[in-house]
């Protein structure tokens, strides 16, 4: 369970999640639908195109609060696990019912304060803004390793 990491003190938002693929993260936002086909739960976290899908698999945790396509929308959720790309979409496959929890909202937090609303779009911006920036420092990285891997053609 990542909880147990450094990595669990910052977490970020559904919309920024694709920009993780392949990397353990702490994803905290609102389940805005819920669905389930057979033993699967699919819960979708913050608003299209930029969400995040969640999979329970009820087979293999039998935890989980009853009808949990239900229970949770509405609900904001830390999510912690390994984020994937699965036709083209950002997800996280939760295998321990640890891994997802409600996050408790203090009394009026449905209600933002004057400028609170600013304050968590800067953030929100400020979350995409560093995670492209670590994006392209490793994209930039990876072509300079290409550069030095490319054989050189002889010259006559």
């Amino acid at each position: 369970m990542l909880v147990r990491s450094a990595v669990a003190d910052t977490s970020i938002s559904a919309s920024v999640a694709g920009l993780f693929v392949g990397q353990e993260r702490v994803v905290e936002d609102t389940v805005t639908a819920g669905e389930r086909d057979a033993n699967t739960v699919r819960l979708r976290l913050g608003r299209p195109p930029q969400h995040l899908t969640v999979s329970l698999v009820l087979g293999l945790v039998n935890d989980f609060p009853p009808d949990p396509e239900r229970y949770y929308v509405g609900k904001t959720v830390r999510v912690v696990g390994m984020i994937r790309s699965f036709r083209g979409a950002p997800e996280v496959v939760v295998h321990d019912v640890a891994d997802i929890r409600v996050v408790e909202a203090a009394p009026g937090a449905n209600r933002p304060a004057s400028g609170a609303v600013d304050k968590v779009g800067e953030a929100a911006t400020q979350d995409r803004l560093n995670a492209l920036g670590e994006r392209v420092r490793s994209l930039e990285e990876r072509v300079r390793q290409l550069e030095r891997e490319r054989p050189r053609p002889e010259t006559p």
